[in-house]
């Protein structure tokens, strides 16, 4: 049943959808509605999701053969079963069964192992890493290789060949990019029709939840975090490659693992990465694409964009880190494009007791909204922090680098400080003068009263 008023499938229709109960044509149109409705595309991941979550509960079990009951002419030719004290095998010791074991997703084969999700190629999938409306990312092991990596999937049934080509596409941008700072790729394949990406594995966590567990951070960790962005982007743009999506949740801090300490920053998804030299046409022409929050002005604008976009883009998360709050946050997407094209970026004068001029300066420059005020490369943004690293805050050898800006800082009790004899006198001598000036005028006013 169809929605007479918005024109979408009713939910109960979107879940037979996803559970194969309806017509190959109507599942086919309803598919099709899905890939334009961002409405409909959430309930159908949701119905999904619990499709999966439901078919994750068998995997790794044996199927039970069915059970029959022989008939009178069988039943002389059934040879009695014998019970045993044998402990029951597991299932990983029976190779024999590992082609049983069925896939989590309906697009992967079935797993080798015993709690495998699948397999999509040369890749043995673990895990799910993370999930979004149009892909999925897996641990998966490279059983050629035998290295782990990070295996990004476009989800066949949501994705036409537009989104394969932008899906190639930043596979092959990301993959021509070598630096330390930058999520290597390894491979960009199609299997089966499914279009998949895998990516070095990193242990961490992006900037986004980081920021959302500890707030605002120190200005030494901002400075390193900020440093090794601008690195990267140094290197993509030295390319002609403008990211356009610099925002805290592309961002990896990358780890030993689990409490781990940050060591490295990772630049993620390159999927609207635009080329300065090449146009690109899978972007109509004024298309905006990115995170309002962090998009440069002329960038919402739909001007011709170079790598200072990248750079405002760099200034919104130090902005983000430095105050814990979400740049030109308002209460509708229309509401902040509008505030990033015609606004100033909230004030951190609340902060600016603690925030050195030299930060603050470098600030202003990255959040500028004529591009030709912002720092020229992204090399310059490193040569200024490092500038400010090692030169200090007026001269007093970093000291305030190495010890502000946390998010509970303690309250100093101010010193008593000795006053000068001097000044004591002196405000003496003041106040003896006013009280017998007081009294001189009330002597006159009494006179006068008298008279």
């Amino acid at each position: 049943m169809t929605d007479q008023i918005t024109g979408c499938p009713a939910h109960e229709e979107l879940r037979k959808c996803v559970y194969n109960q309806l017509t190959a044509k109507e599942i086919d149109e309803i598919k099709s509605h899905v890939k334009m409705c961002p409405k409909c595309r959430v309930s159908f991941t949701t119905i999904l999701k619990e499709k999966v979550g439901q078919e994750n509960q068998g995997i790794g079990q044996i199927p039970s053969p069915p059970q029959t009951t022989p008939n009178a002419a069988e039943k002389s030719s059934v040879a009695p079963i014998q019970k045993t004290e044998q402990q029951p095998i597991h299932s990983t010791q029976q190779k024999v069964i590992a082609p049983q074991f069925k896939p989590a997703y309906s697009f992967l084969d079935p797993p080798t192992k015993a709690g495998g999700i699948g397999c999509l190629g040369d890749y043995e999938l673990v895990r799910v890493l993370g999930e979004g409306g149009m892909g999925i990312v897996f641990e998966a092991d490279d059983k050629k290789l035998g290295r782990k990596v990070a295996l990004k999937v476009l989800r066949p049934e949501l994705t036409d060949e537009s989104f394969r080509q932008r899906f190639e596409r930043e596979g092959k941008i990301a993959s021509s990019i070598q630096d330390d700072n930058i999520c290597l790729v390894y491979q960009v394949g199609v299997h089966n029709s499914v279009s998949y990406m895998a990516m070095e594995y990193l242990k961490g966590e992006d900037l986004d939840e980081k920021l959302k567990r500890d707030g605002w951070l120190p200005i030494p960790l901002v400075f390193k975090i900020a440093k090794q962005m601008a690195l990267g982007l140094a290197v993509a743009h030295e390319k002609k490659l403008i990211h356009r999506d610099i925002k805290p949740a592309n961002i990896w801090l990358e780890s030993s693992g689990p409490g781990g300490d940050f060591k490295r920053v990772k630049i993620l998804d390159f999927g609207l990465a635009k080329s300065t030299e090449v146009e690109s046409t899978l972007t109509a022409k004024g298309m905006i694409v990115g995170t309002p929050n962090y998009m440069a002005p002329e960038q919402i604008c739909g001007e011709p964009l170079d790598e200072r976009a990248d750079l405002f883009s760099l200034g919104c998360v130090m902005y983000r880190m430095l105050s814990g709050k979400i740049p030109f946050e308002k209460e509708n997407t229309l509401a902040v494009l509008h505030a990033v094209v015609e606004s100033e970026i909230p004030s951190l004068s609340e902060l600016d007791q603690k925030l050195p001029k030299e930060v603050y300066g470098l600030m202003t420059k990255l959040l500028s909204k004529d591009p030709a005020d912002r720092p020229a490369t992204a090399r310059k943004v490193v040569s200024m922090i490092e500038s400010i690293e090692n030169g200090g805050f007026e001269n007093q050898s970093g000291k305030v680098l190495n010890s502000m800006l946390f998010k509970a800082p303690a309250i100093q009790m101010q010193k008593k400080s000795k006053v000068p004899v001097g000044a004591i006198v002196g405000a003496g001598v003041i106040l003896v003068a006013a009280v017998i000036g007081l009294i001189l005028l009330v002597s006159k006013f009494f006179d006068g009263v008298k008279n």
